[in-house]
């Protein structure tokens, strides 16, 4: 089967995959806004935000290195190097992910007092760090499922942890008593935790059956030389990227009621935004996400074989598809924002935030494309490059807007922000593949990376 049918298999099964999960997380999402409200909803937020920074310390570039060294092994058929490459992957991210979990586990208190803002979010920032070296080792593992053509595998693993955890956390939830949010938010943590013990033990299973099937081909020299260079620059691009990430989500909040109002109605607003407003916003991104996830081994496995005439057709396709794509769904979020907002929330504000932001869904969904294609081909440091300076950038804006002008300085920072990120990448991406800004395309790859 060639490259082509395969990537269309494998877009369709990530994507119907994709689409049935997070249909049913938004689903869910509404059905914990009306048990916990909105200002619970955003104190959920708030302690996923740490959690986020603590995986991603926990896998600091572990998935991106094993979709690309799992991706170029098996391209050139040396299967020794698939399994070499998931065993430092594997053992790294355990050995990470135990550490950080520790370190939440252990401070989980001042986090909540001094971070979070509220006690009531000890227990689940607890659990989290308990469980956090299952949630890195499941994103390593389906780097290497969704490397190596094991898409359908992958697929029905997700489908099950995800219906597992809406079971495990709706039964959770109903053993505690209505208004509590602090039980809330740990049913919530401790049913995604239950499920993930499952997928995680699954996967390891399938992938240690897959593996001992594959015969030929030896290791890859220097895996681990190569394993730094991948992950080093992707984990500092991460960190920044996720600290001042979560640190933009703290600043949202604070900054909302510094501008008038109580804690109490601030975390409310944050919560509808985040809480209800973004996942309805980037659902059919769901598409887009499955596209850039099958584009890096793709596009790596082009790189490795200096097939810059692919790269260009890929690329551009991509572009042009997803941009067609985004502007449909900009205009039909944009009218049926506030009717969506009724149905699904029965929220008035919910629906005029979503009108507000749909606008930048074409921005949204093509940065998620390009962002694919940068990870591919070898643009890590580029792309830490990029991410810091407009995170900075993000930080400064909300710092000194959000106390000032509430609301309205947030959607400025926002378009500003991810403007600036866009356009740098979209002009890098340009660069390298030629056609996107009229410029020669050079002969390889390698040559428009220097």
């Amino acid at each position: 089967m060639g490259a082509k049918p395969a990537i269309a298999q494998n877009v369709g099964l990530l994507t119907a995959a994709n689409l049935l999960m997070r249909g049913v997380s938004m689903l869910f999402q509404v059905y914990l806004t009306a048990r916990v409200g909105a200002a619970g909803v955003g104190l959920l937020q708030l302690i996923l935000s740490v959690n986020l920074f603590a995986v991603t310390l926990g896998t600091s570039g572990l998935r991106v290195a094993a979709l690309y060294l799992s991706a170029e092994a098996y391209g050139l058929r040396r299967y020794g190097g698939v399994r070499q490459a998931m065993v430092w992957c594997l053992t790294a991210g355990l050995l990470l992910s135990a550490l950080v979990g520790g370190a939440m586990m252990a401070f989980a208190e001042p986090l909540a007092l001094s971070v979070v803002g509220d006690l009531r979010a000890v227990l689940s920032l607890r659990l989290l760090g308990l469980t956090l070296p299952l949630s890195c080792l499941s994103m390593i593992l389906s780097g290497c499922f969704t490397a190596c053509g094991q898409v359908r595998t992958l697929v029905a693993v997700e489908v099950g942890d995800k219906a597992a955890t809406v079971v495990l956390t709706m039964l959770l939830l109903q053993q505690g008593i209505a208004g509590d949010l602090a039980h809330a938010c740990a049913a919530i943590v401790g049913g995604n935790a239950l499920a993930a013990v499952g997928s995680v033990a699954v996967l390891l299973g399938l992938l240690r059956r897959w593996l001992g099937k594959l015969d030929g081909g030896g290791a890859m020299p220097d895996m681990g030389r190569r394993l730094l260079g991948i992950a080093g620059p992707v984990a500092v691009s991460d960190y920044l990227r996720s600290g001042l990430g979560t640190l933009e989500q703290f600043l949202i909040p604070w900054g909302l009621g510094r501008f008038g109002g109580s804690h109490t109605q601030a975390m409310a607003d944050y919560g509808v935004i985040h809480g209800m407003v973004f996942p309805v916003l980037m659902f059919p991104c769901t598409v887009l996400y499955a596209v850039a996830d099958v584009l890096v081994p793709e596009l790596a496995r082009c790189r490795a074989e200096e097939n810059q005439r692919r790269i260009r057709h890929v690329a551009g396709r991509c572009l042009r598809q997803g941009f067609l794509y985004a502007a449909a769904v900009a205009a039909l979020l944009w009218l049926l924002a506030m009717p969506l907002g009724q149905l699904l929330y029965r929220s008035d504000d919910a629906g005029r935030y979503l009108r507000l932001f749909a606008p930048a869904v074409v921005m949204l969904y093509l940065d998620c494309l390009v962002d694919g294609m940068h990870k591919g081909l070898g643009q890590q440091v580029y792309t830490v490059r990029v991410n810091t300076l407009t995170s900075i950038l993000d930080v400064a804006l909300l710092y000194l807007l959000l106390p000032r002008w509430g609301i309205a300085g947030y959607y400025v920072s926002f378009w500003v922000s991810h403007g600036v990120n866009f356009y740098l990448s979209i002009r890098r991406l340009g660069e390298l593949t030629g056609p996107l800004t009229g410029r020669r395309t050079p002969d390889t790859i390698e040559a428009c990376s220097k």
